[in-house]
This record gives C-alpha cells, structure tokens and sequence, in this order.
C-alpha cells in the first residue's frame, strides 16, 4: 500500500521540479520517487557515478598506508606543479 509523504521545499525548487518531470514525461511525484530510491541506495542522483564509484575496487586493498587528507591539507600541495 503506498503511502503519502509531505514535505516542504521553496517555491523555485517546486518550479524546477516540476519543468524536469515535464521534460522527462512524467509527473514530479514518479521524479521525486525515483530520486529518493536512489539516494536511499547510494547511487548518484544524477544517474553518473563519480571517478570513485567508478574506481573503488582498484583503491579497496590499499588500506590506510596514505595521507587521508591529501588534496585538502595545504602541507601535502607545496612542491605542487613543480
């Protein structure tokens, strides 16, 4: 049995979903359905996986042997480009 779920967004955002259920024929409840499964499943939204979803079997087995902070910490980026 479904269920009816309420929920409050700003009224550019009720715009845009709608126009994107337009473009894609089909209503704004079927979009938001479709968009919460995926969230819920991990998976993009956006329907494109990110270089690390692509990727994460190559990096499973390399544990913590690097810097977790690599492309953030300032100290890691000094020699950078040169």
């Amino acid at each position: 049995m479904d269920e009816t779920l309420s929920l409050k967004v700003p009224v550019q955002t009720k715009i845009r979903l709608r126009a994107a259920a337009k473009s894609r024929q089909t209503t704004p409840s079927a979009l938001l359905r479709e968009a919460l499964e995926l969230v819920l499943a991990g998976e993009s939204v956006l329907g494109r996986a990110s270089l690390y979803e692509l990727s994460r079997d190559l990096f499973e087995d390399m544990g913590s042997g690097g810097p977790r902070d690599l492309s953030t910490n300032p100290r890691h980026l000094n020699d950078f480009g040169k």
